[in-house]
């Protein structure tokens, strides 16, 4: 199967920091200089730098943008892509509700404050891979319920408000018992399921998505890895 572009793109820049093309603390070239060099868009240049970013290989600076990181040996980084790396995503919903109380919390939302809620599944040959939601802060006047359903992914869905090399995302990882709709799309009883936990801060600390994933663990088991890829 032929890669596509962010992946040739993001092997390209891997084999030059890896030969010393690009040594510690070097400046890499722009999103606009690449996006120039491959004849592309610098959407697809971001999403070649989030693998390198995810690899530990290249650090987003605001105001600089992305330098090369010493090594990191003994630092383990979690594979947290969502390529649908062969399969693909099947929307549920897309909608604007209330929030419940977890939401609320993680988004530091007041009473009486609603969300864009994006429902999906990942499915490789008809199985279910993952089911994943997204909560955004509702506001009057941004971008329609249609806009956020055609940008469904961190961090494209804030493109057109910040510059993603100044966003910032916590993680975490827990054991849970996934709500009945994840069940249902998932195809599992009322288990403990592994569950991934995003949360997304604009440049000026602003909590402006939230995200939750429940990995289906016969398909989409998690991995870590030490080093670049």
């Amino acid at each position: 199967m032929s890669q596509a572009l962010y992946q040739r793109i993001a092997a390209s820049l891997r084999e030059r920091i890896l030969s010393g093309g690009h040594p510690e603390g070097d400046v890499m070239p722009s999103e606009n200089e690449l996006a120039d060099a491959y004849r592309t868009s610098r959407v697809t240049v971001r999403k070649a730098f989030h693998i390198l970013e995810g690899e530990g290989l290249v650090v987003a600076k605001q105001g600089k943008g992305y330098i090369v990181q010493p090594p990191r040996i003994s630092t383990f980084n979690i594979v947290f892509g969502e390529d649908a790396g062969g399969g693909s995503y099947r929307c549920l919903e897309v909608n604007v509700i209330p929030p419940d109380p977890e939401v609320r919390r993680a988004l530091g939302l007041g009473e009486g404050q609603f969300v864009v809620t994006i429902r999906r599944v990942l499915e490789r040959a008809g199985a279910p891979v993952a089911y994943d939601e997204k909560y955004l802060p509702y506001e009057r006047g941004a971008p329609t319920v249609e806009m956020e359903l055609h940008f469904s992914e961190f961090p494209d869905l804030f493109a057109g408000r910040f510059p993603s090399a100044a966003l910032r995302t916590e993680l975490s990882i827990r054991a849970a018992l996934p709500p009945e709709r994840a069940q249902e799309a998932l195809g599992c009883g009322a288990e403990r399921l592994l569950t991934l936990e995003r949360l997304v801060f604009s440049p000026e600390g602003e909590r402006i998505g939230f995200g939750l994933e429940y990995p289906n663990p016969a398909y989409r088991p998690p991995k870590a890895a030490s080093g670049p890829a």
